[in-house]
C-alpha cells in the first residue's frame, strides 16, 4: 500500500477543494502532499530551490493577500521585504549544501503582500530532499499579536491620568536619547516641573479637582513643547519631566519658559472654581553637551537639583543649577 509521503508529483494546486480527497476515508485513494497541505491550519508554501513557488494552500493565499491571482509560478522571495531577503537566501544556500538536515525556524520576518500590504510574519523552514529538493515554509501572521504587544507596551509606558509618558516611559526614553545624542555629540536638555503647593490644591478643592487640575498641567505643558521634543511625562505626583533632544541650555530655557507662561494661563472655573484660583509651577533644567555628566541619571540628578534650587527661591521661577 502506498502511502502520503511515497508520492513524487505535486500537483500546482492553491485553493482548498473537497474534490481532492476523493472518499470520505480519503487517504484511502493516496494523497499527495498538495492535496494533504491545504487542510493544514497554517498558511504553507512549496518551493523550489530557485524560490519559485510550485504548491499553495489556501490559508496562504489568504495570508499574502493574493486570492485575485495565482501564486503559483511566482517568486517567493519576490514577497519578502529587502531585509529579510539575503538572510532567506542564506538558509536556500545551507539547503543547497545539505547544511541544513530537516528544518529552520521558527525565525520572524517581514512581507510584503500582493496588495502592498506589510506583515510581519514567523516563518518555519522544511527540507523535502526527494525526490527533487523543495523547500516547506510554514507562516504564521504575527500582525495581530505585535498589535497586541504594542498596545500593552503603550499601556505600561502611559500614565493613565495625564496621557503623558510615566515613569517608566520616561527612563526608557531618556535612555535611549542619552545614548544617541552622546554618541553624536548632540546636546541633551532635561526639565523637572513641580506644581507649586499642589498639597494646599487638593486640600482647598480635592483630590477629584486635584487630578483635573493635573491633567490640565498636562495638556499646557503639550501644549507648549516644541515639535521636535521628544517626550512629556508624569514623573512623579504632582511632577512632569521633559526630555529635549538637541536642545542646548538657552532652547530648553526657552521651552520651560513656555511652559511656565501656558501654566499661569490656567482657569478653573470650569470646574466651578473661584475666578481667582490659578497655580504655578517651578523647574530645574540641565543640559548635557560636552561631557559635563557621565550618565543619564546624573544628568536627571542634575535637573532635580535645580528645581529644589528654584523652589527655594521662591518659586514660580526657573533654575539652571548654574
Amino acid at each position: 500500500m502506498k502511502t502520503a509521503h511515497n508520492k513524487t508529483t505535486i500537483q500546482p494546486i492553491a485553493l482548498n477543494d473537497d474534490s481532492l480527497w476523493g472518499d470520505e476515508n480519503g487517504l484511502g485513494n493516496g494523497l499527495d502532499v498538495g492535496s494533504f497541505i491545504q487542510y493544514l491550519a497554517e498558511a504553507v508554501l512549496i518551493v523550489s530551490p530557485d524560490g519559485t513557488i510550485e504548491c499553495a494552500n489556501a490559508k496562504a493565499a489568504l495570508l499574502l493577500n493574493c486570492i485575485a491571482q495565482p501564486l503559483i509560478g511566482q517568486q517567493w522571495p519576490t514577497f519578502l521585504v529587502s531585509r529579510c531577503q539575503q538572510q532567506y537566501q542564506g538558509l536556500v544556500k545551507m539547503v543547497a549544501k545539505r547544511i541544513l538536515s530537516l528544518q529552520a525556524g521558527p525565525t520572524e520576518m517581514a512581507l510584503r503582500c500582493a496588495d502592498g500590504v506589510i506583515k510581519d510574519i514567523e516563518l518555519s523552514v522544511s527540507f523535502l530532499p526527494e525526490p527533487e529538493a523543495r523547500l516547506v515554509l510554514v507562516m504564521r501572521d504575527l500582525s495581530r499579536y505585535k498589535a497586541e504587544c504594542e498596545q500593552l507596551r503603550q499601556q505600561a509606558t502611559t500614565d493613565a491620568l495625564t496621557g503623558l509618558a510615566n515613569r517608566r516611559g520616561f527612563d526608557e526614553q531618556l535612555h535611549k536619547q542619552w545614548q544617541q545624542c552622546t554618541d553624536e555629540r548632540r546636546p541633551l536638555s532635561v526639565v523637572i516641573i513641580d506644581i507649586d503647593f499642589f498639597k494646599q490644591f487638593n486640600d482647598s478643592y480635592g483630590h477629584i479637582q486635584g487630578d483635573a487640575c493635573l491633567r490640565k498641567v498636562a495638556a499646557a505643558i503639550m501644549q507648549a513643547m516644541p515639535l521636535e521634543a521628544k517626550l512629556a511625562a508624569r514623573y512623579g505626583g504632582e511632577e512632569f519631566a521633559l526630555i529635549l533632544p538637541n536642545h542646548n541650555q538657552d532652547n530648553a530655557m526657552k521651552v520651560a519658559r513656555d511652559v511656565q507662561k501656558a501654566v499661569r494661563q490656567l482657569q478653573f472655573r470650569d470646574a466651578g472654581l473661584p475666578a481667582s484660583t490659578g497655580i504655578s509651577v517651578s523647574q530645574g533644567v540641565a543640559t548635557e553637551f560636552s561631557g559635563q555628566y557621565r550618565t543619564s541619571m546624573a544628568l536627571l540628578c542634575a535637573a532635580d537639583t535645580a528645581l529644589y534650587r528654584a523652589k527655594a527661591e521662591g518659586r514660580d521661577c526657573i533654575n539652571t543649577g548654574h
